[in-house]
Formats: C-alpha cells, structure tokens, sequence
C-alpha cells in the first residue's frame, strides 16, 4: 500500500486493498456507500489522541459524502494529523444534545412509509454503521438517543431489552414525534434555503449576481432580504430574522463592512448556524476584530469568489 501494508483504514476501520505505488506512503482503497476511495498517509502515520477521539466524525463525513473530495480521489493529498483535525474542526454536524436528538428524530421520519406505521429499524449488524452515519461515538450512544425520544414520548415502541444490551422495537413516531419534525424543519435544520448578508450598494450589484449563482448551483436558494416581498405589517428587520431562522446557512460579505452583514451574522451564529464569510481581498483588512479570526473567503474577483464558494458549500454544507 504505496510500499506499506496497513490492513485496516485509519480512520473507519475498515479493511484495506492495496493501491499498488512506488512511493513510500500508505496508500490504499477502501469501500463506502459501493464505491472505492483512495486514502494516502504517511508511512508511520498514528492519530493523535484528538483524532483518536473524534474518528467517528471523520467516518460520518465519508457515509454523508461531505468529506473534501481532495483527500479521497486518484491522485489524492496525503492526509496527517494536522489536516485531520481541520476536517474535523470545520466539520458541520450534531454536535449538541438538541441536534444529536433531532437529527435522529428527522432520520426516523425518513424511515417512515406513512404517518403511524412501524418504522424498520436496521440489523445489530447494521446499527454501528447507522451510529456513524448519524455522527454517534458508538453503538451505546445511539441507544441513550433512541430511548431519551421514547421517553420524551416523541417515539413509540417496545422495552425488549436484556442483559447484554438495550433494545427497542416496533418504533413508530407519535403524534408529538412529527409535531416535532415540523417545528425542526421550520427552524431551517432541513431547509434548503440560504440566506445572505452583504451590502446593498450599487457597487455590489454584480457581487449579488455571483453569490446567488454559486448558491443556487449548489441546489440551495438563494435569499437577499431587499429581494423579498414583505408584508406591510411586518418591519425590515423582523423579515431578516425569520428568513434567517428559516435557512440552513449564511453568507455574509464584509466588503464595504455593512454595521447590518456583521449583525446578521452574528444573530445567525447566535441560533449555532453555519456561517460562511467572504470579503473582497482589498477590504479584508478592515474587517473587524470580532469576525477577522473566522476563515474568510478572501477573493480577488467574483469568478474567484463563484469557485471558491460553490466548493466551500460542497465541502462544508453538503
């Protein structure tokens, strides 16, 4: 595997087939979701303790399809401990209670063929990969959730526990459970909306243009509050509010360094939404302190900004 055998993948598990090489690395293939990914390392790679801990995340990544593209394909980087945290740092996934709980609630939901009836729930065999595709540490912690909605009374079953372990069948949702799901998904959790922050100047009209193309050709609508209809009754800033409570993430542009893009942006971070900031290159500098410690996409022209976008949504959104 390049020139070293390793038989089982660093970060799953898994086992390995060898990617035949001349270079003194571990190289090798592995197999999720039927399909080969190549994974390169250091010949004497050893997570650190950090990446010990958190290698269920990277796992999860590789089941949703979210993992960067550039770690994985023919021709790959090669992956070590200080590129794995990153992954993991900027990684986006159920990191709370509350969203560990409602993401496996919404993932029941997905699971269910009409309202009421019984939902399949998959083999012993199968549940460790379940736990890693939904982001759980293991097995045990995927059980503490399922049961925390049974108790909650958002689930339905049966205790069929026993001594080596917990188990709950004939899983169906209840009528809190999907009331559940509603208010989940009006809070912009499952939304496929995006809400961006930027200044309204006649200057950043093209800017506009090019930030709402990359968005939409990543599949998520666009929304420019300007661009809304708003009812008369309603103010300016009550709209931003519920369109940003409404979407999955943000873009927030810090060119011209709007006092309204910092706020939106801050709100939005207030509900642990993602936030992805840009700025054009000449304007980074005077972005203030309380946001110039967050990675910006710093960008030289809207073509860059475009690419830069649409891949950083890719990597981190999904």
């Amino acid at each position: 595997m390049g020139t070293h055998h390793v038989e089982t993948c660093h970060i799953t598990g898994l086992p390995t087939e060898n990617h035949p090489s001349e270079k003194d690395l571990a190289e090798y293939y592995i197999e999720v979701n039927d399909e080969r990914l190549l994974l390169r390392f250091n010949w004497d790679h050893q997570n650190s303790a950090y990446v010990q801990r958190n290698k269920h995340i990277l796992y999860g990544m590789l089941l949703n399809k979210v993992f960067p593209e550039k770690y994985i394909k023919n021709k790959s980087e090669i992956l070590d401990n200080e590129k794995l945290e990153e992954i993991i740092n900027d990684a986006i996934y159920p990191k709370t209670p509350d969203d560990k709980l409602n993401n496996l609630l919404n993932y029941l939901h997905s699971l269910q063929w009409y309202e009421g009836s019984e939902i399949k729930w998959p083999s012993i065999n199968d549940e460790e990969k379940l736990a890693n595709m939904l982001y759980f540490f293991n097995n045990q912690e995927l059980s503490f959730y399922l049961f925390t909605l049974y108790y909650k009374g958002l689930i339905s079953g049966m205790d069929a526990s026993t001594f080596d372990g917990s188990q709950l069948i004939d899983v169906k949702l209840t009528y809190e459970g999907l009331l559940k799901i509603v208010e989940i998904n009006e809070s912009g959790a499952k939304s496929k909306k995006c809400f961006i922050a930027m200044s309204f100047s006649n200057s950043q009209k093209d800017k506009r243009v090019a930030l709402k193309e990359a968005i939409d050709e990543c599949g998520y609508s666009p929304i420019i509050i300007d661009e809304q209809h708003i009812d008369s009754e309603i103010t300016i800033n009550d709209a931003m509010i519920a369109e940003i409570k409404k979407s999955k993430f943000i873009v927030a542009d810090f060119t011209e360094h709007k006092h309204g893009v910092y706020f939106e942006a801050g709100f939005a971070l207030g509900l642990k939404k993602p936030v992805i900031y840009t700025c054009e290159k000449s304007h980074f500098e005077k972005t203030h302190f309380d946001t110039n410690h967050y990675p910006h996409i710093v960008y030289e022209d809207l073509g860059e900004l475009k690419d830069k976008l649409a891949k950083k949504i890719e990597a981190w959104i999904g």
